[in-house]
């Protein structure tokens, strides 16, 4: 079995390093904004039909950037200055409107504070609701996401916390908030509690249709949790237990219809898992392969539209040589789907201002990557390709 899974592997690792002629490099970049960059919401805020996007953390210019034919315009609400991390949209109050949930730091586990709940109106104006139950006043707040852990349809929350001790020993941990007409109520599940705050994100490992969730730990490996129909979670065994992930996704990369897992991992290593469909479910590492660069953050989508999912890998140069040089030469990475469950990879040429930090994905064909960071402004870019 272990013969199987390391020639899989290297084939996939030969389709990487052989094909690369049919990659296809950046034809544009478009800048959005110089900001930090704590996290990003991307969303389709206005109903338009395209995606637009909203730079959050520790920066008085926080607001809705907006797509249009020739270019994202700034929307006319600048957000009230906090200390704002990373936020999540979705129509929490079922009128048809992109609201915002934004985790909100704790004075570095000292202070108290309100998480903020931003609910979109009529006219397109945000305004920041009271009383919504999820405020976690106590937590480090860091990265929120919206699923369902009911499957009724109505938006809940998981929420991550940088979970040190308080020293009024109030809870600073991951919380799970049910959404209940839209307002919030606290439920305690097998993903509550010091889970990790470096990521999360939504999937259907099993396919029922129910969404699971993955986190990353900081300290130690992830967690992936199964949903099991009853407000619960059942944690997965994890196929990789002695590495740090630095980011991770549920995302189907083969197109089987079954979610599989990929990750980053703090040893600098891009790692794909394909999906069994029972069991232990990630049992076959497809691609394990070495980045020339400290991985901090990867997305998925068809960025050059051939139907099949691609991966884009954030590097950051060592040491952040590049808060001192003023831009990055880590090449950030693309991974192409192609034939036969393999990759092409494609080393981007760039010479980017800032410092790799973040990535997303807009329209399921472009990247936002942002090279701002927690401590520094930087900036911010659409990328897209041309199409095959």
């Amino acid at each position: 079995m272990k013969t199987k899974t390391m020639n899989a592997v290297a084939a996939a690792i030969l389709a990487c390093t052989g094909l690369q002629a049919q990659a296809q490099q950046v034809y544009h970049d478009n800048f959005v904004e110089r900001s930090k960059a704590w996290g990003s919401a991307v969303a389709d805020f206005n109903g338009d039909g395209h995606d637009d996007i909203f730079i959050t953390g520790h920066d008085k210019n926080d607001r809705v950037w907006y797509w249009t034919p020739h270019g994202y315009v700034a929307g006319p609400q600048v957000f009230e200055y906090v200390d704002r991390h990373d936020c999540a949209a979705a129509d929490v109050d079922h009128d048809g409107r992109i609201d915002l949930y934004c985790a909100i730091g704790g004075e570095q586990g000292n202070g108290v504070k309100v998480n903020e709940l931003w609910l979109q109106q009529p006219g397109g104006q945000f305004l920041l609701a009271t009383g919504f139950g999820a405020e976690d006043p106590y937590g480090r707040g860091r990265i929120p996401i919206f699923f369902d852990l009911d499957h009724d349809g109505w938006p809940d929350i998981y929420l991550t916390n940088l979970a040190t001790a308080r020293p009024d020993g109030n809870p600073n941990i991951n919380h799970v908030f049910r959404n209940v007409g839209g307002t919030f109520v606290e439920v305690v599940t097998a993903a509550t509690g010091k889970r990790g705050s470096q990521c999360a994100a939504k999937g259907d490992v099993d396919h029922d249709g129910w969404d699971d969730l993955v986190i990353c730990d900081e300290k130690g490996p992830g967690h992936i949790y199964l949903n099991n129909h009853a407000g619960d979670f059942v944690e997965l065994p994890i196929p990789l237990r002695n590495s740090v992930w630095t980011d991770a996704k549920l995302v189907d990369v083969n197109g089987d219809g079954l979610d599989d897992l990929i990750v980053l991992t703090q040893g600098n290593s891009l790692q794909i898992w394909l999906n069994s469909g029972s069991g232990k479910f990630f049992k076959t590492m497809a691609l394990e392969d070495a980045l020339p660069g400290v991985a901090v953050s990867l997305t998925v989508g068809d960025f050059n539209h051939d139907h099949r999912a691609d991966i884009y890998v954030v590097l950051q140069d060592p040491n952040m040589a590049c808060r001192s040089s003023g831009h990055d030469h880590a090449p950030d990475i693309v991974y192409w789907g192609a034939n036969g469950g393999q990759w092409i990879r494609e080393q981007l040429p760039q010479d980017y201002d800032g410092c790799g930090h973040l990535a997303d994905t807009v329209d399921g064909d472009r990247v936002l990557l942002e090279n701002g960071g927690v401590n520094w402004r930087g900036p911010n870019y659409i990328l897209s390709w041309k199409k095959n």
